[in-house]
């Protein structure tokens, strides 16, 4: 169990503590024996979700791009400067609409409705009607609930489950849960910082 005193020297908000110990407890990652491997659990799945979504204060994908940085990101799918440039004139549904319109299960126009969200960015109305039917909650019509503390985690714990991710987080190999969560190594750095200062926290 984390405690009210760990939770906030992690820098995450007290009313994430009965979320996150709830979930720990139903996906059965806890440190009841006090075993090394399971905080090195614990500390990683803290350490990843933390990293993606700013200490749990970035539940929701923004498009407040401007036009190199959109460009940047996406150029792919943007292709041109002078598109990034027409897109973020139309502002933030047209960006969610033309980037993730058309695929991920999403209808042209429903990109922007499927942004990412929660503290692993849930994105794309497959991923939105997979994980709702699997928490047996709507949330194609109702796509903000994963933004909510007590759904946000439990989608991440699915997440985290359906991957295999314990295994290598036990380990404490933030590498190896890095690539199997990015698909590659961004931000591998502050990842492992993260891990090193919550898993001392938590000891």
């Amino acid at each position: 169990m984390i405690t009210k005193e760990q939770i906030i020297k992690i820098g995450i908000n007290e009313k994430w503590l009965a979320p996150l110990n709830n979930a720990f407890e139903k996906y059965d990652i806890t440190d009841t024996e006090g075993g090394q491997s399971s905080k090195n659990e614990v500390s990683m799945f803290l350490a990843q979700t933390t990293h993606e979504s700013n200490n749990y204060k970035r539940l929701e994908e923004s498009f407040n791009y401007k036009p190199e940085r959109l460009f940047e990101v996406f150029k792919k799918r943007v292709g041109s400067l002078d598109k990034a440039k027409e897109l973020c004139s139309k502002g933030a549904k047209a960006i969610g609409d033309f980037v993730y319109g058309g695929r991920l299960g999403n209808s042209q126009d429903e990109g922007y409705k499927y942004r990412g969200r929660g503290i692993i960015q849930l994105t794309g109305k497959n991923n939105y009607k997979y994980y709702g039917e699997k928490l047996n909650i709507d949330l194609v019509n109702t796509p903000d609930l994963a933004k909510e503390p007590d759904t946000a985690i439990e989608i991440a714990l699915l997440f985290w489950k359906e991957k295999g991710l314990g295994l290598l987080a036990r380990k404490g190999d933030v590498k190896g849960v890095t690539k199997l969560i990015n698909g590659g190594y961004n931000g591998l750095e502050d990842r492992q910082k993260r891990f090193d200062s919550i898993l001392k926290i938590l000891l």
